[in-house]
């Protein structure tokens, strides 16, 4: 059986995976309003961090799901550890378990972009109050990919495109987003030249207790497209509205 790269993430149980890592989680829902009134949906939730930020920074009310078993059983754990009444789905972002208009907003981190966005971007449209926002911290082609390339990163990521910035907003107003706009951008060029790390950290890796070569041979891989393709992949903040409010004047 062939072992994913979401499995390796789930076996062992690694947070902030998503592009510019938890910080960026934190300094993105700081500078959002959200009170302990809002209801707020961690779309591809993984171990639960960012669901259990929410819940003990702004007191809202919490909902996660991840379609991998061992995901969504991670976090689900976090939670009771935490004493969090955060509230857990196993479930696909193509077709989410929840009525329209439920959601003040939604935060996708690194996830949108392993499913089939289309249908996942609507179903967030679908999932948002009229008032609601979107979050989504994603890979993003800085430019044009060759075919060679896309086969490449696709196949091992087990994506169906890798979107350039341009092609990520044409994609989420096509779900039917009135304005989007980007917070955040950055090239792993970037981010390695800011946080720079050493050749050791990726050659001689600490094993974990739980250290399985599979697993760790996915990591490793993942490491080394990372740097082969530090100039060519980033990761962009979008922020999108189902209403533009700069039309419709209170």
């Amino acid at each position: 059986m062939s072992v994913s790269y979401q499995d390796a993430l789930a076996y062992y149980r690694i947070d902030g995976a998503h592009p510019g890592g938890f910080a960026l989680t934190k300094k993105i829902l700081e500078n959002e309003k959200i009170t302990r009134h809002s209801k707020v949906l961690d779309a591809g939730c993984g171990t639960g961090q960012t669901s259990s930020y929410l819940a003990k920074t702004f007191s809202c009310d919490v909902f996660a799901i991840d379609k991998h078993p061992q995901m969504i059983k991670a976090a689900k754990e976090r939670f009771k550890e935490e004493n969090l009444a955060v509230k857990s789905f196993k479930g696909a972002l193509e077709k989410l378990p929840f009525s329209k208009d439920s959601f003040d907003y939604i935060i996708a981190e690194s996830s949108t972009a392993f499913s089939t966005m289309s249908k996942a971007l609507a179903e967030y449209c679908r999932v948002l109050k009229p008032s609601g926002v979107l979050l989504n911290i994603d890979m993003t082609a800085e430019q044009k990919l060759n075919s060679d390339e896309k086969k490449e990163l696709m196949k091992f990521y087990k994506m169906k495109d890798i979107l350039t910035e341009e092609q990520w907003i044409k994609a989420i107003k096509s779900a039917g987003f009135k304005t989007v706009e980007v917070l955040n951008s950055s090239s792993i060029l970037q981010e390695l030249e800011e946080h720079p790390v050493e050749e050791q950290d990726y050659a001689d890796p600490v094993k974990p207790k739980n250290f399985d070569p599979k697993m760790d041979d996915v990591i490793q891989t993942h490491h080394r497209l990372l740097i082969s393709y530090r100039e060519q992949l980033g990761y962009r903040v979008y922020k999108a509205k189902k209403m533009d409010f700069l039309s419709y004047p209170e």
